[in-house]
């Protein structure tokens, strides 16, 4: 077993702590993390822990967490980072957003897993969701898609903060950055550009 470093817990060859700078966000972010994705070296929510001050990981196998989480969603001051039918573009409605939401659920998988979060946990329809109309291109290079505009979850999320709370993304992009330069998985995960 390789050696991870304490802070990161990324293994040491690989480490990302020079590139970790703290936000501080003025709402609390709750990731939704898809079991299978939770294992991935490439997933991007735990780079949010590093760099936010207020974030908490729940993976769905984790049931009496979720269970909780579902009692505490039945205020209006949660909302969920997800399209779909019934969801309002971030953008359109930034300011009351802004004033009115206290913690930020984002879903971290691929939209498959995504998919399969919302049908396990059906509670999730009931929040209040919401989708990008004006998303930034993606800089998330090493994942295996054909999706050319979906967000990583720390894109996702970066984008979530500033476009409600003009937080400044460059730490989180940074971080990312620093993730997938040190990267050493196969080729055939790396995105065209």
């Amino acid at each position: 077993m390789r050696a991870k470093c304490k802070q990161c817990n990324y293994p040491i060859n690989t480490c990302i702590c020079d590139a970790v700078s703290l936000v501080i966000i003025p709402i609390k972010i709750i990731v939704i993390q898809h079991v299978k994705e939770s294992a991935n070296a490439k997933n991007t929510a735990r780079l949010i822990k590093l760099c936010a001050n207020d974030v908490e990981i729940i993976t769905t196998d984790s049931i009496s967490e979720m269970e909780l989480l579902a009692s505490r969603c039945s205020v209006q001051s949660k909302a969920l980072l997800y399209p779909s039918e019934r969801s309002i573009a971030l953008e359109s409605q930034r300011e009351h957003i802004a004033s009115a939401l206290q913690t930020l659920l984002v879903i971290d998988g691929s939209w498959k897993q995504a998919y399969a979060v919302l049908q396990q946990f059906p509670w999730l329809s009931s929040i209040p969701s919401f989708h990008f109309e004006h998303a930034p291109s993606t800089q998330y290079r090493i994942r295996h898609t054909r999706i050319r505009e979906g967000l990583s979850t720390l894109e996702a999320t970066a984008y979530s903060l500033n476009t409600l709370y003009n937080i400044d993304t460059q730490p989180f992009i940074k971080l990312q950055e620093a993730m997938q330069d040190n990267w050493r998985g196969p080729k055939s995960h790396q995105r065209e550009t």
